[in-house]
């Protein structure tokens, strides 16, 4: 429950602060304005990414996203990442969804607070054959904030900063023995992406 509510408060203080903050400032581009990449309506990214917390991991990932209204937009992932691990490789494949709000900054910025969750599914390739596998489904929510640069009128570069809160199961894998806990623990995670993306209306 402590962590539902702290992920309630956080995800509150990123949606409204950063909007009454901005309360002045336009959502759409004024009619004088050059229309910024990252505004239209699609676009297709790819990215880097990199975890830190309960455990260390590095890989890429890709996005799709829709901005439905001027001041809402949703997008679905895809990620792969290798992660440490001494008993033998260790892949975890996401997917999820975020939601966000963009706020323009100017100078070709936009400033994202976002919300989502995703499922994993974590996989352990033990370094000796035929050895037991212990691999898992994890289940997260994570709430961030993404900084967006237009190029030009169809690119854009990101960079993104996320905390993740998650739940899985404990494992151990040691040569010959594997075993997976019965009940969902919950541990979290940072995340810094860094990525670019191309945008088009439809």
């Amino acid at each position: 429950m402590s962590f539902l509510r702290a992920f309630a408060v956080l995800a509150l203080a990123l949606f409204a602060a950063p909007r009454l903050a901005q309360a002045d400032a336009p959502f759409a581009p004024l009619p004088d304005e050059t229309h910024l990449a990252a505004e239209h309506d699609l676009a297709f990214g790819v990215y880097a990414s990199g975890w830190a917390g309960s455990y260390l991991a590095g890989g890429v990932g890709g996005r799709l996203r829709w901005e439905i209204f001027d001041d809402f937009g949703i997008e679905l992932f895809g990620e792969a990442h290798v992660v440490e691990s001494g008993s033998g490789i260790r892949h975890d494949h996401q997917v999820g969804f975020n939601v966000y709000v963009p706020i323009r900054l100017g100078a070709g910025l936009r400033l994202r607070p976002l919300l989502g969750m995703c499922a994993v599914i974590s996989m352990v390739e033990p370094t000796e054959q035929l050895a037991p596998r212990a691999d898992d489904i994890l289940f997260g929510a994570h709430a961030g904030l993404s900084l967006e640069w237009s190029a030009n009128e169809w690119l854009a570069l990101f960079v993104e900063a996320q905390g993740v809160g998650w739940a899985g199961h404990d494992r151990s894998l040691n040569r010959w023995t594997g075993a997976i806990s019965d009940t969902y623990v919950p541990f979290g995670t940072a995340q810094v992406i860094l990525g670019t993306s191309a945008h088009f209306d439809l």
